[in-house]
């Protein structure tokens, strides 16, 4: 089949079953910049209800790049990936000192800002400024995978690149970003894991479907188990009924966020917190939470405690009267529901 018809079909299907997402209608790039990143690791229905927050909370680049880390934080609260949120402000910076608070045009520049790939940079740059830049994430690559009946490993660098190269090749000479668009659809609705191929307008031209091998493909090797660690918690009140958090390190996971006081599960928790600078009495077990970071599963033993003494250096601490309204990550406001 034509490049130019494979992309005049993905199209058409967009046009009628296509996702609606609140930028396309007057495709402001900030705001494509914002969604695209938001997507990463999180589906679409998701995403839409903190994506309304955070564009009325901060509704242009300048007042993005303007904002304290906390208060983004607070914006994006609940979302995870936290990573994500301050790569968003860092990008609004570098974007107002470097780009007259604008949202760069090419990929390249997109490429340079934090958090941004290639794909990202492709799928703003396509969308916004109709560059020609193929968007290629796991939808496209399955979709590519079954269309030309790819049998490598799509983990695999140089099939990565092929399948780039054929994605490159679809391009419309205009109207990219409508086309990218199209076949990130097409491959989250039709082209899905399980494939749909009695709606699939492809069906007679695709080359995994005419070998029966279209349930098979993308071909991809599986992924390794997340390691799991096992942490002590201690929801720790006061006398006035205030919680205990603790500020996590500047750097690693989770960085400089507030956290339930915590330590890696070893032998007694009164004495694995001790040795942590924490002396205190356990009340009772609360009971268990996990939570699956990327390639970590951590399984929280949270228990009621009460502080004998305040730690040596309370500077990372903080009494919080209610954390419910803390930013804290997913992980920890899961602990605050035990009770």
């Amino acid at each position: 089949m034509d490049p130019t018809e494979v992309s005049r079909i993905l199209v058409e299907w967009f046009e009628v079953h296509g996702r609606h997402l609140p930028w396309r209608p007057d495709e402001d790039p900030y705001r494509i910049w914002l969604m695209v990143v938001m997507l990463q690791q999180t589906r679409v229905e998701t995403v839409l209800p903190y994506y309304e927050r955070f564009v009325t909370t901060f509704p242009t680049l300048p007042e993005l790049a303007a904002a304290d880390d906390e208060a983004v934080l607070a914006a994006w609260k609940g979302m995870g990936y936290y990573s994500r949120a301050r790569n968003l402000l860092a990008g609004a910076r570098e974007m107002v000192a470097s780009y007259n608070g604008r949202v760069p045009e090419a990929p390249e520049a997109l490429e340079r800002l934090p958090g941004v790939g290639r794909y990202t940079a492709a799928a703003v740059a396509s969308i916004a400024f109709d560059a020609p830049a193929a968007a290629v994430d796991g939808n496209v690559l399955r979709f590519l995978s079954r269309f030309f009946a790819e049998t490598g490993d799509i983990g695999n660098a140089k099939v990565r690149a092929r399948l780039e190269t054929l994605a490159a090749s679809l391009l419309p000479a205009s109207g990219r970003g409508l086309h990218n668009q199209a076949a990130m659809d097409f491959g989250a609705l039709v082209c899905a894991p399980v494939p749909h191929c009695d709606a699939c307008p492809f069906a007679g031209a695709c080359a995994a479907f005419a070998q029966g091998i279209q349930a098979d493909l993308p071909k991809k090797t599986g992924k390794t188990a997340p390691l799991t660690e096992h942490h002590f918690v201690a929801r720790i009140r006061d006398a006035d009924g205030r919680t205990l958090l603790h500020r996590r390190p500047a750097k690693g996971l989770l960085a400089n966020f507030w956290e339930l006081p915590n330590v890696v599960q070893a032998g007694d928790p009164v004495a694995a917190f001790r040795s942590a600078g924490l002396d205190l009495e356990i009340l009772a077990g609360l009971g268990e939470v996990r939570h699956v970071f990327t390639h970590r599963l951590w399984v929280l033993h949270v228990v009621s405690a009460r502080l004998i003494r305040d730690p040596a250096d309370f500077s990372r601490y903080q009494w919080c009267a209610d954390p419910h309204e803390a930013t804290l990550p997913r992980a920890f406001s899961k602990i605050l529901e035990l009770e």
